[in-house]
């Protein structure tokens, strides 16, 4: 998926208001800001093990952006099989999540937050 496409699914999803999107398997490198205008999300897949097809399903993420802590609704966050060395501090803004996922991510230590 391109950067374009990718803002293009970002803003028909703040349009329609989604509370659940998957953009998992898309060879992502990086989120854009404007994420963050997904405020009714409560749940964001960026990586998962799909059972039908029975393969890893995954990104290329090494880094959130900031804006990631404006989606006060999520209450999931799936962020498997990507390439994560880091969490950035605004995560702990996250105060409805319940679920954050990282397994396979390159993560040596989680923010204080």
């Amino acid at each position: 998926m391109t950067q374009d496409e990718l803002l293009q699914v970002i803003r028909q999803a703040a349009r329609n208001g989604v509370t659940e999107l998957d953009l998992s398997g898309n060879e992502l490198k990086e989120l854009p800001p404007e994420i963050g205008q997904l405020t009714q999300l409560k749940k964001l897949t960026l990586g998962k093990f799909d059972q039908q097809r029975g393969e890893i399903v995954g990104n290329q993420l090494s880094s959130l952006p900031a804006e990631i802590g404006q989606l006060q609704n999520l209450s999931v966050l799936d962020l498997r099989h990507n390439q994560l060395s880091s969490l950035s501090a605004e995560i702990g803004q996250l105060q409805n999540l319940l679920v954050l996922d990282l397994r396979n991510n390159q993560l040596s230590s989680l923010p204080a937050e």
